[in-house]
């Protein structure tokens, strides 16, 4: 059985602290570090990888 429903966490591969949810835009969940500003984009579609990008942190 697949789960493709938002999960319940993501840790940063930068700060290896826990990310939060933020919203979802364009069909993709986004997920932030607000130390690093790092950001991933999170796709609904289970057969899409996940997007990483930056920010700067808040």
């Amino acid at each position: 059985m697949v789960d493709d429903s938002v999960p319940d966490q993501l840790q940063c591969t930068t700060c290896l602290l826990p990310m939060q949810y933020q919203s979802k835009m364009d069909g993709k969940f986004l997920w932030q570090c607000f130390k690093c500003g790092k950001k991933y984009f999170v796709s609904e579609n289970i057969d899409d990888n996940i997007e990483e990008s930056w920010s700067p942190p808040r």
